[in-house]
């Protein structure tokens, strides 16, 4: 491949990958309206799942694409990716914002991409490399900036412990993602990512008794918020492939510029011009990431 065709491909990734990042910001603003609506988490992440799994089929019927995962990876898209780690990922995450504002769950959520890049190492799957390194502190450093900048930072112990739960978790899911689905197509392991995801949080509101009715408005922001979901797994997955854990994770930190930003402008959160400064460097290392696959493949192939 030569470098002009190479330096296409990466600006074609970046675009996907911003696209998804914006969808994953447009959920946590709802998320955090929703949130703050009092709607239990069953309810909220029961609805919304559902709903983003059923379009995505939809979509699947309408251009005729594989509505299962293929033979051999079906456990894995429905029962682990789906009900096992983003059933309780998510779940975390929606607590973690009834315990403490966006702005402290976003400082620690951002974590995320440095543990990815760390497992990353252990497993032997990539190097690290300058770019690498230097794509990382940005995103870490301007995702920092943009919590701190974008509002008011406090948290309760047991938020701290939400959030965490919710980067080991959501580190799982990027790294496996990868790896333990590489013939499902990126459409297909989206829904069922969703579906699985909808029937882990459904037994769980059950059995804690949490499930209820909501109102017509935060309904409409659940369905509002299953549309962003769908549309934000089916991009995550292309990306995934694409690009590979850790990088699909530093391009990912954008969501929570976008997440900064869209509050501001829909909740009347104020948008403080520290949050300028670390979206500048959140998105110099996307672009970083996104652009700098090595032409000799320093980055290993992922495991079959």
């Amino acid at each position: 491949m030569t470098e002009a065709a190479r330096q296409r491909g990466g600006a074609r990734d970046l675009v996907l990958a911003m696209l998804a990042a914006f969808c994953f910001g447009i959920t946590i603003m709802l998320q955090r309206w929703v949130a703050k609506e009092g709607v239990t988490s069953a309810t909220a992440l029961s609805v919304r799942f559902t709903i983003a799994g059923l379009l995505l089929l939809a979509t699947l019927r309408v251009l005729r694409r594989p509505l299962l995962p293929p033979p051999g990876e079906r456990v894995s898209a429905i029962l682990f990716l789906g009900v096992g780690v983003y059933t309780f990922e998510s779940t975390s995450f929606y607590l973690a914002l009834q315990r403490g504002t966006a702005a402290a769950v976003a400082l620690l959520f951002y974590l995320y991409p440095a543990v990815v890049t760390i497992v990353e190492i252990g497993l032997g799957t990539m190097r690290l490399r300058l770019v690498t390194t230097v794509s990382l502190l940005l995103a870490l450093i301007g995702g920092t900036i943009v919590a701190v900048g974008g509002g008011r930072v406090a948290i309760s112990a047991a938020g701290v412990g939400f959030v965490l739960g919710s980067v080991a978790l959501f580190s799982t899911y990027v790294v496996a993602g990868h790896r333990v689905i590489p013939r499902t197509d990126a459409l297909t392991a989206a829904a069922w990512t969703a579906l699985g995801a909808a029937g882990g949080v459904t037994v769980i509101g059950v059995g804690q008794q949490a499930l209820h009715v909501p109102s017509g408005r935060a309904l409409l922001a659940i369905a509002a918020t299953a549309t962003a979901t769908a549309l934000a797994f089916t991009l995550f997955f292309v990306v995934l492939a694409r690009l590979g854990p850790s990088r699909t994770a530093i391009v990912m930190a954008l969501e929570a510029v976008f997440g900064v930003v869209l509050s501001a402008i829909f909740l009347d959160e104020t948008l403080r011009p520290l949050v300028i400064v670390g979206g500048i460097a959140i998105l110099a290392g996307a672009v970083l990431a996104a652009l700098s696959q090595p032409a000799d493949q320093q980055e290993a192939a992922p495991a079959p």
